[in-house]
């Protein structure tokens, strides 16, 4: 049995989700995997709050005081040095809001963490778009782990497949469907709707960000297929070096007219190279997919990745829940992938 000290930052959607699944798996992860995840304490703009482990994750704030989630509960006394300091080593999952130019704010919090001997699970793209090398490399220097499967679609076990399940095999080639909000609009407007239409209710079920443009944009997914070629292929590919079209523009004629000539719309992004010696390229944008191909049939939220390979053919992954749940599970799961060693 083996206790684990966990600090989450951001307390947004994914955050609470990921609150909330760990309590609901605690018994399971210590009875399966042996190992105690407790939430040591939680940090966002507002401030913090200090829980208090005690078999399962109570807090002082869940007795007669409230929940976390109300703004009473949460101090500024609390930083994240201190709990760092306090508790010595664990993971800090970091749930906080991305921007893919800067980093931050998870570029700082991951410094922060990784410098003390912490590994870092992320949900959060910026960091590891805007400054990968740095951070891998301080990884390395610390002996630590940056898990990121909640940052290259989530419950998607894209990484865990190229980088483990692949091994031995050449990488020739990398496509997917990445992000659940784009993929849903294309696909109820393939059912009739306009985009506005599919876009509202893409956000009233929750699959939309309440800011919705990096997705439309383009940019989520391109930022996904970053990620994804750098740690499986060990590129240093970076987010201004891409190519990237998203959904601006599209209509329902133009959806029509592709189930006319028996095509499906997609936003694809595509990792490839010309020949052996050429560099990796990254692009994002619409394509035209006939009915036998594998991701032409990945419909509403749901995602998908291709890996073309040299002797295992080509491994395609496909669903993965697009939803907050979902990427609160692919953080405990890269928890369990620190701390478990048959995993």
């Amino acid at each position: 049995m083996q206790k684990v000290n966990i600090i989450l930052v951001g307390f947004g959607r994914v955050g609470r989700a990921f609150y909330e699944l760990l309590k609901e798996k605690y018994d399971y992860c210590r009875e399966r995997y042996g190992l105690f995840l407790e939430l040591k304490g939680i940090i966002r703009k507002s401030g913090a709050v200090l829980l208090s482990g005690t078999g399962k994750l109570v807090t002082a704030a869940e007795s007669p005081g409230g929940k976390p989630s109300e703004p009473s509960n949460w101090v500024q006394v609390f930083s994240l040095e201190d709990l760092l300091e306090e508790f010595k080593s664990g993971v800090v999952v970091d749930c906080t809001p991305s921007d893919l130019k800067t980093g931050e704010p998870g570029y700082s919090l991951m410094r922060t963490a990784l410098e003390k001997g912490w590994h870092v699970v992320t949900a959060s793209k910026g960091a590891l778009v805007a400054h990968p090398a740095e951070l891998a490399a301080l990884a390395r220097e610390k002996q630590v782990a940056i898990k990121a499967s909640g940052a290259t679609a989530a419950a998607l076990p894209t990484l865990d497949v190229g980088l483990h399940s692949l091994a031995g095999a050449e990488i020739l080639a990398i496509e997917g469907i990445l992000n659940g909000t784009t993929n849903y609009i294309l696909t109820r407007m393939a059912e009739g709707l306009s985009f506005s239409r599919a876009l509202l209710e893409a956000s009233e079920k929750g699959i939309a960000e309440p800011n919705p443009v990096q997705d439309i944009e383009g940019w989520d997914t391109a930022a996904k297929m970053v990620i994804i070629a750098n740690r499986v292929l060990g590129t240093e590919i970076k987010l201004s070096e891409i190519k990237v079209n998203g959904l601006r523009g599209i209509n329902e004629q133009l959806v029509a007219r592709a189930a006319s000539l028996g095509k499906t719309i997609k936003l694809i992004g595509r990792c490839s190279r010309e020949n052996p010696d050429a560099p990796w390229k990254v692009e994002v944008g619409l394509a035209l997919l006939d009915p036998d191909h594998p991701l032409a049939v990945v419909s509403g939220s749901n995602k998908g990745l291709i890996f073309y390979t040299d002797c295992m053919g080509y491994i395609v992954l496909t669903g993965g829940k697009s939803d907050p749940r979902g990427a609160g599970a692919a953080l405990i799961k890269d928890i369990i992938s620190i701390y478990w060693r048959d995993f």
